[in-house]
């Protein structure tokens, strides 16, 4: 037993911060109207798609509501600054890194809960500071929300640290809560058509999600392996490869790509339709069911493929870690020759990606331009997809963990 301790322990640990994050988002924010706050929250689309992907829970309005929306879009911020200023990131100690993080995230947090407040602002009921006539309803909700917000950091730095899927794991019981909504709902605009559950939608959903699961698993375990020569290890050890993942991106650009997509449309008043030529513009520029707004889509799609796939691969480090460990690829000069070989080949493996990004995201908008409900299979597709590619990492995790201890040292 004593071989899985550690790995038991972590376990322990995630389910415990599980629980507590899963507490959290059923404790509601005081002096609330609940029922017409989900009212007045249900029509912004773009907040329900973004909240399905990052653990976030803008429906019920909870302590836990902004969930961890602000830490991942700061961790992805970051990673981008990182790829871009890596010169001056690596000169940060790991507190400054630490404060960098956690100021970006405060700031997102800020931004997401004044949001969320204000949308909510007619549900709330007036609490004032004792003894004065001060209204502090917006601000006091404000700040509840940005607490939690930061707790939920908090937690998933921890889990990080001490438990099993590192920040992830807190984001993947929103994305398998939200993957029937997705099916169902698809987009939640005012043109979807739902699909009912009935025994043969939900046998079509099955067949398609086990097909769709194993393609998935495949396409985001593959990789390219470029040769890498080690002069400062002795011949027997010296043979290794740099891995270049065909998706990058993993499953990141659908975590983003439809809650940006419909942000424009938030201008239009959904009540009454467009009136401006601007918001008719909006409003076939960016729809999932015009041949313009797919185009659109399409082009959304594939400009984050083509960063988050950047971001992740980080080809500026990678030749300069190649270079000062004194390891090279095979047959190039190390420095700027290798990052640029590096980028060569993320060029051919992203422009190939591309192609699986516009099936899994676009293919169904094309054929719902004609079967209106096969629309909602994109983003049923995506949310397997980005929760197929946590699930392999937290897998390798796990498996790193169970076999770790059975090596044998041989004198």
């Amino acid at each position: 037993m004593h071989r899985y301790r550690e790995f038991l322990t972590s376990l322990g640990w995630t389910a415990l911060i599980l629980a507590v994050f899963v507490i959290g988002q059923t404790i509601p924010l005081p002096n609330i109207d609940l029922s017409s706050a989900k009212k007045a929250v249900d029509h912004v689309t773009f907040l329900r798609l973004f909240a399905n992907v990052t653990g976030s829970d803008f429906s019920n309005q909870t302590l836990f509501s902004v969930g961890m929306g602000p830490f991942m879009s700061a961790m992805i911020i970051w990673q981008a600054i990182q790829a871009v200023g890596d010169e001056f990131i690596g000169h940060l100690s790991p507190h400054q890194v630490s404060i960098g993080k956690y100021g970006i995230t405060l700031l997102l947090a800020i931004a997401q809960s004044f949001q969320l407040v204000y949308l909510v602002r007619d549900s709330l009921k007036h609490f004032y500071l004792p003894g004065t006539t001060y209204d502090l309803t917006f601000v006091g909700s404000m700040v509840i929300l940005i607490a939690g917000a930061m707790f939920v950091a908090w937690l998933a730095n921890l889990n990080a640290a001490i438990g099993i899927g590192r920040s992830v794991a807190l984001i993947i019981p929103g994305i398998v809560r939200g993957i029937p909504n997705n099916l169902m709902h698809g987009f939640g605009d005012a043109e979807t058509v739902a699909i009912k559950l009935t025994p043969t939608s939900i046998t079509i959903a099955v067949i398609l999600a086990a097909i769709f699961l194993v393609f998935s698993v495949v396409t985001n375990a593959a990789e390219l392996r470029l040769p890498v020569e080690r002069p400062m290890l002795d011949r027997e050890h010296s043979n290794s490869y740099l891995p270049i993942k065909f998706l990058t991106s993993a499953g990141m650009p659908f975590m983003f790509s439809s809650s940006l997509f419909m942000l424009p449309r938030y201008f239009i008043n959904q009540a009454t339709g467009p009136k401006t030529p601007l918001q008719h513009f909006i409003a076939t520029w960016f729809s999932y069911r015009t041949v313009q707004g797919i185009i659109m889509y399409a082009v959304v799609l594939l400009i984050l493929n083509y960063a988050f796939g950047y971001i992740n691969l980080q080809p500026t480090q990678q030749a300069k870690t190649l270079k000062e460990s004194d390891d090279y690829l095979l047959g190039v000069y190390p420095g700027d020759a290798t990052e640029a070989k590096i980028m060569q080949h993320f060029n051919r493996l992203t422009f190939l990606s591309n192609f699986v990004m516009l099936f899994i995201g676009v293919g169904p908008l094309l054929v719902g331009l004609f079967y209106p409900a096969a629309t909602n299979y994109s983003l049923f597709l995506g949310s397997m997809m980005i929760l197929a590619g946590m699930s392999i990492g937290v897998t390798d995790q796990i498996h790193g963990l169970l076999t770790k201890n059975r090596y044998r040292i041989f004198d």
